[in-house]
């Protein structure tokens, strides 16, 4: 699999396009409003050719990301470096993963895992997140299945709200929310999509 999406970087410049995902600019925007940015952290796992960590370095926070596969690693630090922002991003097995310090923010955006392992990712997503820390998550639906917009082909890989609902009881749901939208991130994720928004804070 790292293979597939090494393959993906290399061949194209922006596989997602280059600003950051629809969902995470709003709601990090509105977070803002209430949380003080410096000094904040916020973890970034799965972060591709690193669009969102560079959104999230341009709003002052310390900003961790990574990624399974190291083009995309590589894309990540040489656009923070473009950019004049600074951006911790290292090639890492989400499984394996073991940062030294909890995040104030741990965000998901299209990280979808296999049946068999999803849970178990979004454990680790938790444990990664600070007690009071904010958990954002955007995934596709289970309605996605069919479209052209991107995304897993198989239907245990996508989301659904009971889903959600279940993996993340431990925490205090804010909003989630299914999303009929129209894509326009780089060439993989064009068109009509169905995707679920989740803002959540740990207990």
């Amino acid at each position: 699999m790292r293979d597939h999406w090494d393959k993906r970087y290399l061949e194209n410049e922006a596989a997602y396009g280059q600003l950051p995902n629809r969902f995470f600019y709003t709601a990090l925007t509105e977070l803002k409003n209430e949380m003080k940015f410096e000094e904040r952290t916020i973890l970034l796992p799965c972060d591709g050719e690193g669009r969102n960590a560079l959104f999230a370095a341009k709003m002052g926070l310390k900003t961790t990301s990574f990624d399974k596969s190291e083009i995309g690693v590589s894309k990540s630090l040489q656009w923070a470096k473009n950019s004049g922002l600074e951006v911790t991003s290292s090639c890492e097995d989400a499984f394996q993963y073991t940062p030294q310090d909890k995040f104030d923010i741990v965000c998901l955006i299209f990280a979808h895992m296999p049946e068999t392992r999803r849970e178990e990712f979004h454990n680790l997503a938790l444990d990664w997140l600070k007690p009071g820390g904010i958990f954002m998550l955007e995934g596709f639906h289970k309605n996605q299945l069919g479209l052209h917009s991107g995304g897993p082909k198989k239907t245990e890989m996508l989301f659904d709200e009971e889903m959600l609902l279940h993996d993340f009881s431990q925490l205090n749901i804010r909003s989630m929310v299914k999303v009929n939208q129209n894509l326009d991130e780089g060439p993989f994720h064009q068109g009509p999509a169905v995707t679920l928004q989740l803002i959540a804070e740990k207990l």
